[in-house]
């Protein structure tokens, strides 16, 4: 008789057709490819580092979730077809097509599910999509309609399975949405370095660095250990949330930053280490990422995590 042996999962994946069909109507949307997210999977699988069926199947957000963040008022704008689209700047959005708020209720549902495995089972958990940190409470900002990062927050809360969080964001751009909407809340301790800063607050539990233009592997990464450091951890949090931004990345048709492809994975896995260290569970959202290579950044910070343990 033979034993079965399985494979350790080291993280899981978060996907859904839906994030692809959400925007896939619209057409060009800015220099963001809709199909980096199936692009991201398509190569996970053709590499054999996950099957399609271990991947991890979200349902929409409902709009009770979305009320844990938004205002009624927000809710009910943006279930105008014609008003969401108008809000992201999307031209061709027909008065019955409602497949931009159901993307960002799709990714939305992502992080919710994320944030849900990972505190069952503390294994890191990539959410395909996710990362909309520019959306507000009452209004959407920087194409973000939605703001599921805080929503995942205030569910885990609502459900009393967590009081304290941390959330890391390394887009090129600052998470203002974030930053605002917990300006008052001591139990969240947000963190940025970005190159674009969008609000400028004074607050206890936030750490805002501005980058310069151009910035270099090296740079970059001693700037982001000497910052990330002990103090930061003091906080001692519940779950971490990673805005893993690859807008940063020397290919990225938006940002103006040097840096390579292998910095990025340095960058993304240094964050990564330090949380696992740790023991924290922890999610990772896309966050922003814009032109053809985009993609390849993000991919191969989680090839690595389905590889290796660290």
């Amino acid at each position: 008789m033979f034993r079965r042996i399985f494979r350790k999962e080291y993280a899981k994946v978060v996907f859904s057709s839906e994030y692809i069909y959400g925007l896939a109507s619209i057409g060009k949307y800015e220099t963001f490819d809709i199909m980096r997210f199936k692009k991201i999977r398509d190569q996970l699988v053709a590499d054999k580092l996950i099957k399609r069926k271990k991947i991890l199947r979200p349902e929409p957000c409902t709009t009770d979730d979305l009320r844990l963040v938004h205002t009624e008022k927000y809710i009910k704008q943006i279930q105008d077809p014609q008003y969401a689209a108008r809000l992201l700047r999307l031209t061709n959005n027909s008065l019955f097509d409602n497949s931009v708020l159901e993307f960002y209720k799709a990714v939305t549902g992502g992080t919710l599910m994320a944030s849900a495995y990972t505190l069952k089972w503390n294994i890191p958990v990539f959410n395909l999509g996710g990362g909309y940190h520019h959306a507000h409470a009452d209004r959407a900002e920087g194409f973000c309609l939605v703001n599921d990062t805080a929503v995942a927050i205030e569910k885990i809360r609502s459900l009393g399975k967590g009081r304290k969080f941390m959330i890391i964001d390394l887009d090129y751009h600052q998470g203002n949405g974030n930053l605002l909407y917990f300006k008052d809340d001591k139990e969240v301790y947000t963190f940025s370095m970005h190159a674009d800063t969008w609000v400028e607050i004074e607050r206890e539990y936030n750490k805002d660095i501005l980058l310069p233009s151009g910035c270099s592997d090296e740079h970059y990464l001693s700037i982001l250990e000497e910052e990330l450091n002990s103090a930061c951890w003091e906080f001692k949090p519940d779950m971490v949330f990673f805005i893993a931004g690859s807008d940063t990345y020397e290919k990225d048709t938006l940002g103006d930053m040097k840096i390579s492809r292998e910095g990025m994975l340095k960058r993304n896995l240094f964050v990564y280490r330090k949380v696992r260290a740790k023991n924290i569970p922890l999610v990772i959202e896309a966050g922003g990422g814009y032109g053809p290579d985009s993609w390849e950044v993000y991919y191969d910070f989680i090839a690595h995590s389905l590889r290796h343990k660290n």
